[in-house]
């Protein structure tokens, strides 16, 4: 009997020859002799991913292999190629994962499948992001063979469920799932449905709106899935990614590096969009509106004004006719249309707010409640593109207005832009506020008089007490206790607006400006003790004899003659602050004391401590020459220095702010 016949030893080939092999064995032997080469590789630039880095089409061969075996395992190793080349292998995807979509995905293989989404995933990380990976996979819902997507579903959800929607936006995805539903097979519907929890479990209730175009009876089952899904605790927000892209391993792993290790050593949760709108696909929306949508605004058949409007995307031409329209079927349409846009818009459409909202609010005139609620409606949904001190200067002069309607409307929205806004009302704009609504206290009209106690009190809630008692010093008593009621009852989403600001000035008032601050505590006991050095001290009670020369000489020699006595009183609590250093205090200082002051560090030491010192994003947001960067880099910087006071120079501090801040021109960074 003889023996059976010796399998061939692959090995002695090369691997180009035996990937070109005709014996299935023979690509097996090369694909795992690939297999331990890339993994015992020695970085991401090794010399051995380069022959198949630089040749998409072998690896689209390796993934495509006709022999189902030799497949699964080919498929394995463009995975470890992937995984061990890193972002160096992002530019084959564009030619594997297509491949992936017609022969692997769908296999009858669990192996082969398997490894398929794997390889798919590790596309997404060498990409940082799941963009293009997503692009490739779409096409295959439309393949004709159920498996084949059902096996692209499959990977669509494992995209979703392991790297979450910042790294994946969902949009491409939303828009597909009416497809997948639609398909005949209860296999890719299923994997649908597994795909849409996923979706849920990140962005809530917002997907909601995504399914309108799926059948009745599958939103309903969708939407009891949903409700059950938040009894159970796996509702919005439970999910959190498990993997990362390559950027972001790279940032844990430097965070670790930096001592950050504890947050580092698992994926950082990743916050749940606040509004679903932000992943829907821009679309140009003026190339949509009909050749003769001007025209038809300017119609003298009010039926051809309302089909304009509700067709408009043109915010000016809507706020022309919310102003001046006379019928109100046609404001009732365009604030409609206005809404909509607003809210389609988001943020962006916060640069036409001073074209719409003044137009919007002369309008509110309208008696009809129907009318003035698509208004205000309107009205919200611009404010929620802005902020409240960019609309305040829109809103302020209708509060002047002499119709009746027009102000309680205004001080009805300004109520709401107060108890919503998430951004304080700026110092500076507290006091042209809070005298606006002070004088329509005493409004004859009743309603803007509610309203407009309404709104100090929820200013008051907003700022504090504290700015606004000279304004209610002035106030009738009943008034005060309108106001006091509305203080009592109002709700704001930003409380004490006023406070934070001050926060800075402390680290600014604590320079070492030790013979200085000395100097400048002496000067009362000198002023006590030395009449004949009391004439620098008299300055500022000179100041106030000039404001009282009219009335005569003798009040001004009264005046004279209080003054040292005044100044002394007021000044007693700062002696006992300097009891420690009365040594200093021995000679008077003169009108230029101060100019002697003397800083602990030269300049050029000074900007050495602060580059050090100071983190140079702060250096480059001061000099930018947007207003609105500069006052975002002064309140990130007021945080910063709260947080690291105590390890600060306070010295360096003041200097850095004076040099690149005391120059200021614009009043809410000043």
């Amino acid at each position: 009997m003889s023996d059976p016949p010796q399998e061939e030893d692959f090995s002695i080939l090369s691997i180009a020859d035996r990937l070109a092999h005709k014996n299935w064995k023979a690509r097996v032997s090369a694909y795992e002799s690939l297999i331990k080469t890339f993994q015992t590789t020695a970085s991401e630039t090794d010399p051995a991913f380069k022959p198949y880095l630089n040749n998409s089409d072998t690896l689209k061969k390796i993934v495509t292999d006709a022999n189902a075996v030799a497949q699964e395992k080919g498929v394995e190793c463009v995975v470890n190629l992937v995984k061990f080349a890193g972002e160096n292998a992002a530019k084959t995807r564009e030619v594997v994962v297509p491949a992936l979509v017609e022969k692997c995905l769908g296999s009858t293989r669990a192996g082969t499948k398997n490894q398929a989404i794997e390889l798919v995933l590790q596309y997404v990380e060498a990409e940082n992001g799941g963009t293009g990976v997503v692009g490739d996979i779409l096409p295959g819902l439309a393949a004709k063979q159920p498996k084949t997507v059902a096996g692209c579903t499959t990977a669509l959800k494992e995209i979703i469920r392991q790297f979450g929607v910042s790294a994946t936006a969902p949009a491409p995805v939303l828009k597909a799932l009416p497809k997948i539903f639609a398909h005949t097979d209860k296999a890719v519907r299923a994997e649908g449905t597994q795909l849409t929890y996923s979706l849920y479990q990140y962005l809530g209730p917002g997907i909601e709106s995504w399914l309108a175009d799926l059948k009745p009876v599958q939103v309903k089952e969708l939407k009891e899935a949903f409700e059950a899904m938040e009894k159970d605790g796996k509702g919005k927000g439970t999910l959190k990614p498990v993997r990362m892209t390559k950027a972001a391993a790279r940032e844990a792993e430097l965070n670790e590096a930096n001592g950050g290790g504890e947050e580092a050593e698992s994926p950082p949760e990743e916050e749940v969009p606040p509004d679903p709108r932000m992943f829907a696909e821009p679309v140009d929306v003026v190339a949509k509106l009909p050749s003769n949508f001007q025209a038809s605004l300017g119609s003298s058949k009010w039926k051809d004004r309302k089909e304009a409007s509700e067709l408009g995307d043109v915010a000016k031409s809507l706020a022309a006719c919310i102003h001046k329209d006379a019928n109100i079927n046609c404001v009732m349409a365009a604030s409609n249309c206005m809404e909509a846009l607003a809210k389609g818009m988001m943020a962006p459409f916060g640069r036409f707010r001073e074209a719409v909202v003044a137009p919007m609010l002369e309008r509110l005139k309208e008696r009809k409640a129907n009318v003035t609620d698509a208004i205000g409606a309107a009205l919200d949904a611009v404010f929620a593109t802005t902020t409240l001190p960019d609309i305040l200067p829109d809103i302020l002069p209708s509060l002047g207005s002499k119709n009746p309607q027009v102000k309680e409307g205004t001080l009805k929205f300004l109520g709401r832009c107060l108890a919503t806004s998430t951004t304080p009302v700026p110092p500076p704009q507290v006091k042209p506020v809070s005298e606006s609504l002070a004088s329509l206290l005493e409004d004859s009209f009743e309603g803007a008089r509610n309203e407009a106690a309404a709104c100090l009190g929820t200013l008051m809630k907003m700022v504090g007490e504290r700015p606004l008692n000279a304004i209610m010093d002035g106030l009738a008593d009943v008034r005060k206790v309108k106001v006091k009621e509305a203080y009592e009852k109002a709700t704001v989403k930003c409380k004490a607006g006023g406070a934070p600001k001050p926060a800075p000035p402390p680290p600014v008032k604590e320079p070492p400006k030790k013979k200085g601050t000395a100097v400048k505590k002496s000067e009362p006991s000198e002023e006590a003790s030395s009449p004949a050095e009391d004439k620098p001290a008299k300055k500022p009670p000179a100041r106030l004899m000039a404001k009282k020369a009219p009335n005569g000489t003798s009040s001004a020699a009264g005046d004279t003659a209080s003054s040292p006595a005044a100044a002394p009183s007021a000044k007693k609590p700062l002696p006992a602050a300097a009891v420690a250093k009365p040594a200093k205090g021995a000679a008077a200082p003169g009108p230029g004391a101060l100019d002697s002051f003397k800083f602990k560090h030269t300049p050029e030491d000074a900007d050495l401590l602060a580059a050090e010192a100071i983190p140079e994003n702060f250096t480059v947001g001061l000099s930018d020459a947007n207003w609105k960067t500069r006052l975002a880099t002064l309140e990130e910087m007021t945080g910063w220095v709260d947080g690291a006071a105590e390890d600060l120079d306070s010295e360096v501090v003041v200097r850095f702010l004076a040099k690149k801040g005391w120059g200021e021109k614009n009043f809410q960074a000043r």
